[in-house]
């Protein structure tokens, strides 16, 4: 007798490079690891997904069948890491109970979250949302997969620099090549007097002037730097590939910000 994967859910997560979570776990309810225990199955759980095996017979059917109306429950935990803080979590924050079914699945097998429903049990502490599979009386070897976006905010770079307004125009440009998919727009923005950034910086580097430059857009969030922002002064880069802003340090919610800086003069010396 053998077993067969009747049951497939993937997780994926658009920040990382190989769309695997570390932070992930996903484990069936008590009720559903009951049934399948009772159905002779086995579930095989781990960051990138779940997936469970029955028992096929010689003639290659379940060796015990799940009932056709069986609602297969799992949850999904996010331990540690920084899940909150790379994901948008527009479709899921402020529900109770955000739930992933495979009612209307698309033929890509992508999970859809389902309506609010207040009349769902609240999810246990710590779980992130559930999913919810109806496998029916059939095995069903395409896999599901449940799809996490990453955030979007703009980014922002504080340049400060010892160099005068009239030494030339420094920019920040995104060098990939012309016609590249996702290049980036940065314009140069006015700093809010009251922004707490900018008062930082004056305070620490008394004597060089800031300038500030915003994406035009909102970009998605990615594990692996860009390499292909720069600084310039006129056409010449004078500094980069410039990091990524910090996912840990938001200047404001829609915001991510890097400091970097741009001394025309070197330091002196005695």
């Amino acid at each position: 007798m053998k077993h067969v994967a009747i049951i497939e859910v993937l997780l994926k997560h658009a920040f990382y490079a190989d769309q695997r979570c570390p932070d992930f776990a996903i484990e069936p309810s008590d009720e559903t690891a009951r049934l399948l225990r009772n159905h002779r199955c086995i579930v095989r759980s781990g960051p990138e997904g779940v997936r469970v095996l029955s028992p096929f017979d010689a003639a290659g059917q379940p060796f015990l069948p799940l009932p056709g109306d069986a609602t297969l429950l799992f949850y999904i935990e996010v331990r540690g890491g920084d899940f909150a803080v790379v994901t948008d979590l527009t479709g899921i924050s402020g529900r109770a109970a955000p739930v992933f079914t495979d009612a209307g699945a698309g033929t890509d097998g992508e999970l859809g979250l389902a309506p609010a429903d207040p009349a769902r049990p609240r999810l246990p502490p710590g779980i992130v949302a559930a999913v919810e599979i109806r496998p029916g009386s059939a095995p069903r070897p395409a896999p599901f997969q449940v799809s996490f976006q990453a955030r979007r905010a703009r980014w922002a770079y504080y340049c400060v620099t010892d160099m005068a307004p009239a030494g030339g125009e420094l920019t920040v440009v995104d060098a990939s090549p012309a016609g590249a998919e996702g290049a980036l727009r940065f314009s140069a923005a006015t700093l809010d007097p009251a922004d707490p950034t900018a008062a930082q910086i004056a305070s620490r580097y008394p004597g060089m002037r800031c300038v500030y430059f915003v994406s035009d857009e909102p970009v998605a969030a990615r594990e692996e730097p860009r390499k292909s922002i720069e600084l310039r002064l006129g056409p010449d880069r004078v500094a980069g590939p410039l990091p990524n802003p910090s996912m840990q340090s938001p200047a404001k919610e829609d915001l991510l910000f890097q400091i970097v800086k741009y001394r025309a003069q070197p330091f002196q010396t005695p």
